[in-house]
Order: structure tokens, then sequence, then C-alpha cells
């Protein structure tokens, strides 16, 4: 069985519907980090799995909708 490995820098843009725009202010390198993120001037720690599979999507589609 083949896992797929995505590696996430700091400084990604992700988008919370509740918080706004935020960056991660650590990399990304496993699925079951914790990683901390900064919204609005405020750090929060939050599953590395809500961020790939939600907070990054979001962005992306928020970004697509903008341009």
């Amino acid at each position: 069985m083949s896992e797929e490995y995505i590696v996430i820098p700091p400084t990604t843009k992700v988008w919370c519907p509740e918080k706004g725009e935020g960056w991660t202010l650590t990399g990304i390198t496993g699925i079951e980090e914790n990683t901390s993120v900064m919204f609005s001037g405020v750090r929060y720690t939050i599953p590395a799995k809500t961020i790939v599979e939600e907070l990054l999507p979001n962005y992306q589609a928020r970004e697509k909708e903008q341009a």
C-alpha cells in the first residue's frame, strides 16, 4: 500500500469561514500533526488534517471565485 505525502510549507495561506484568512506558522509534514495557524494576530493550534482537508481547499476555492 502506497501513501501520498504532501508537505505544506510555513506561511501557506488558508481560509476559515469563522476566522477569515490566516497562514500556517509551521510547516506540515504529516497528517497527524498539530500545526500553528495565525488568524487576525491570534495563534491557534489546529490539526493538520483540518488544514489539509478544509482550510487549504477553502482558500483555493475563494481565490478562484475572486479571480
